[in-house]
């Protein structure tokens, strides 16, 4: 049995995508139940920075997703234990910008994730496959999509700006349903993330309000509070977890974990029942979320 694969992206940068990629990853295989991969989609590899075990291998030499996209190696050479039980990671490199322009006019640039996922005789062993878009609608976010059963897509509270642009995000999400032409394998609004969020400014209230207001249950119950703890997290390329699990992203985290997997059991189910085929972001105003 295949896993369930969930793109977590957004084409603006500092809205937490990397650090939701991270610590929802942990807070799932936390569980002991659920068996994860975490695919660095980013050639910037923050994602990687945080969770490869440098104490436990070089880096120098370690197979990457830029070779896997060279067809140089396949996915499964570049699979690494992380420091975090039942949590593996695909790391990403610099060298996967080069990539991007090889790749261009090619089917790899919308296919070359889902036909190394193909090509993997270990993914069936992970029950849920997270992969860390990078902030771009480049070649490698529509990979991500294209492979993903589900999107997440975070929105920074304290960022005024932060809702601009959804609308482009939805319009390349429906772009790459056009050409998932296989019947129930559609991608899918798992949800919207509330992050950074303090609700003691005006900044963070109008946005939640406006978010909630427009997309209803479409926005995810949990919402990741800011917290310092997560930049100490980053500077010790350590998961909010192993860095204060009494802090309050610990606890978001944890929550969202919960709520992540619930909401598919409970849109798998929907759809293997109805075979319905939703497309995302047709019957959403983008428009009345505009913030100034």
């Amino acid at each position: 049995m295949q896993p369930i694969i969930v793109a977590i992206a957004t084409h603006k940068g500092g809205v937490g995508k990397t650090t939701t990629a991270a610590n929802l990853a942990a807070g799932i295989a936390r569980s002991g139940k659920t068996r994860v991969l975490v695919v660095d989609a980013d050639p910037q590899a923050n994602l990687t920075a945080t969770l490869f075990p440098h104490e436990r291998r070089d880096y120098k030499g370690q197979t990457t997703l830029a070779q896997v996209m060279a067809d140089k190696a396949l996915l499964d050479e570049a699979i690494v234990e992380t420091t975090t039980k039942h949590l593996d990671l695909i790391p990403s490199h610099i060298d996967l910008f080069e990539q991007e322009g090889y790749i261009q006019n090619t089917p790899r640039a919308l296919l070359g994730f889902d036909a190394a996922f193909k090509k993997s005789a270990l993914l069936s062993g992970y029950d849920i496959v997270l992969i860390d878009c990078p902030p771009n609608l480049g070649t490698f976010m529509s990979n991500s999509l294209y492979a993903a059963n589900y999107v997440i897509v975070p929105v920074a509270a304290g960022d005024k700006y932060a809702l601009d642009g959804l609308r482009s995000l939805q319009n390349k999400i429906t772009q790459v349903n056009v050409v998932k032409t296989e019947p129930g394998k559609k991608t899918e609004l798992l949800g919207y993330l509330l992050t950074r969020c303090d609700m003691r400014t005006n900044v963070a209230k109008t946005i939640v309000k406006s978010l909630r207001d427009t997309f209803g249950p479409s926005v995810f119950k949990t919402v990741i509070r800011e917290n310092t703890e997560f930049g100490k997290a980053i500077m010790f390329n350590k998961t909010i977890f192993q860095q204060e699990l009494r802090a309050s992203g610990a606890e978001d985290y944890g929550s969202l974990a919960a709520e992540v997997l619930t909401r598919i059991a409970n849109m798998s189910k929907k759809v293997a029942a109805s075979e319905v085929e939703p497309v995302v972001g047709e019957a959403q105003p983008v428009a009345a979320l505009e913030v100034r």
